[in-house]
């Protein structure tokens, strides 16, 4: 074998070991893209017997019941913006868990005692959820009893699109504190995708369209103090009403606006309405948006 040869093998065997080292970058790329949040102390166990979750902090009451429901840890809770999110959950014992686990919806923060909080903090991410739901992991094979007898297992999870029956459009609540047509406070129900609802805006639904904007006046609505996702503001405008959102993914967020009236000009407290917007955007990075785990600086990318 001459020198050319000698070279021409070390030029294959190295473009080999590159083709070789990109298969194993676009595997462990592929196996994060799946979105199963990184290794780390988090569990799932079962809600006491007499836990009633409908409602719960969240105050999302019935309407959200077609996925089952789960209380979640601070940490995972996020002071209410984790209301109405979706998450798959999947114990790590193979031998009695099954691959796909269960889907939860987040309806309630699970409070722990003061000590338990200091010393998992940072460590330990919990769901609660119920028996049902709980049962729902076991493989084929094994008994929901002998799953749900454990009371707590180590799960990996993900949090996914929330997807309701029908291909449900997003809905507001009117809560019974309002009062038409100043005082207005709403709960999104519904919410699909994988986004956090970040802002909030009503405008007249009939309002005269200004030459810098779709409508004269957009009213901004704050969060309430104490009651994660409600929505509220002390200066509505009478008549039928239009409805903005901001929906994030972390960094990137976009506007999206319903086509028309949302609330009819006598809307009242404790009534549901459709917005007729379906929010189907995912994002990117689900565990930064989830537990605050840092995620990237890439705007608009972080939506899909």
């Amino acid at each position: 074998m001459d020198n050319r040869d000698v070279h021409f093998c070390h030029r294959a065997t190295a473009v080999v070991a590159l083709l070789l080292l990109h298969l194993v970058v676009v595997v462990v790329a592929a196996a994060h893209s799946s979105d199963w949040c990184p290794p780390q102390h988090s569990t799932v166990s079962l809600l006491p017997t007499d836990a009633h979750l409908t409602g719960g902090a969240c105050g999302l009451g019935a309407a959200p019941m077609e996925l089952k429901i789960a209380a979640v840890t601070a940490d995972l809770f996020r002071d209410g913006h984790a209301c109405g999110a979706c998450y798959q959950l999947r114990c790590r014992d193979r031998s009695l868990c099954g691959e796909d686990g269960v889907k939860v919806v987040v309806a309630d923060l699970l409070k722990q005692p003061e000590q338990e909080t200091n010393r998992t903090a940072g460590r330990s991410l919990q769901f609660r959820v119920t028996k049902d739901a709980f049962a729902a992991m076991a493989k084929q094979g094994v008994s929901a009893d002998q799953l749900t007898s454990l009371h707590a297992v180590q799960v990996d999870f993900r949090r996914i699109p929330c997807e309701y029956k029908k291909g449900r459009s997003l809905a507001v609540r009117v809560e019974e504190a309002s009062k038409n047509p100043t005082h207005l406070a709403i709960r999104f129900l519904y919410q699909g995708g994988q986004t956090d609802i970040a802002a909030v805006e009503i405008a007249q639904a009939n309002a005269t369209p200004s030459p810098s904007s779709s409508y004269s006046s957009w009213i901004y609505m704050t969060r309430r103090e104490g009651a994660p996702g409600v929505w509220t503001t002390s200066r509505a405008p009478a008549g039928p009403l239009r409805l903005r959102v901001v929906v994030t993914a972390g960094s990137g967020g976009k506007w999206l606006r319903s086509d028309g009236e949302v609330l009819p000009a006598d809307w009242k407290p404790g009534e549901v309405y459709d917005t007729g917007m379906r929010v189907t955007d995912v994002a990117l990075r689900s565990c930064s948006l989830s537990c605050g785990i840092q995620g990237s600086d890439r705007g608009e990318e972080e939506l899909r």
